[in-house]
């Protein structure tokens, strides 16, 4: 093969390769939910003592509908950075959450999370538990639910006392450490009914 057909056969691969390569682009999967249909009730951090509990958040089904959380988005966000975009997980795949249920989404290894964890994200986090920040639950673009939250506690979880509800979720006398002993998974009440707040 000569020079001049090396280089037409050459130009012809450079003008196939963008072709062969484009493709419809995966179309995002979300689920189907409002704001406040999923609410923030407990999140637990790092303990004192390490125990098989972990570092989780706890989200109530509100939306009085069986939803599957496969595409939620979670966001963990320092406080103090409202300009960075924080540590979002993804569920990432089919995940159903029955109405007035508590779902708990936890630190570990998905192929193989406790009991008392509904699906682990540990392949999506970066970085250490924020000790004292923001959740923000998305559905794509929209926002279901935020809730703040201070230092917290090293013995137990910080709990939503009363009645689960995105409205109340934003007031922090609406919180409380829970120290709930419940079996060998302690402290909290991951995946039920959180205790009343004082």
């Amino acid at each position: 093969m000569g020079y001049d057909s090396v280089v037409r056969a050459a130009g012809l691969l450079v003008m196939l390769a963008p072709a062969a390569c484009v493709r419809e682009p995966a179309r995002a999967v979300c689920p189907k939910i409002a704001a406040g249909d999923l609410v923030v009730t407990e999140i637990r951090g790092p303990q004192t003592r390490e125990d098989a509990g972990g570092s989780w958040v706890e989200l109530y089904n509100a939306s009085g509908i069986t939803i599957d959380l496969i595409g939620l988005r979670v966001r963990f966000r320092q406080l103090t950075d409202s300009k960075n975009g924080g540590t979002p997980i993804l569920v990432r795949r089919s995940l159903l959450a029955a109405p007035g249920s508590y779902t708990v989404l936890g630190l570990f290894d998905d192929t193989d999370p406790p009991t008392h964890v509904d699906y682990g994200f540990l392949d999506d986090y970066e970085g250490g538990w924020i000790a004292q920040g923001a959740i923000e639950v998305e559905s794509c673009d929209a926002s279901i639910d935020h809730a703040q939250y201070g230092p917290l506690p090293r013995m137990g979880t910080y709990s939503l006392g009363g009645a689960p509800d995105a409205n109340r979720n934003d007031l922090a006398a609406s919180w409380c450490t829970d120290a709930t002993q419940v079996g060998t998974t302690a402290p909290g009440t991951p995946k039920s009914a959180n205790i009343a707040c004082p």
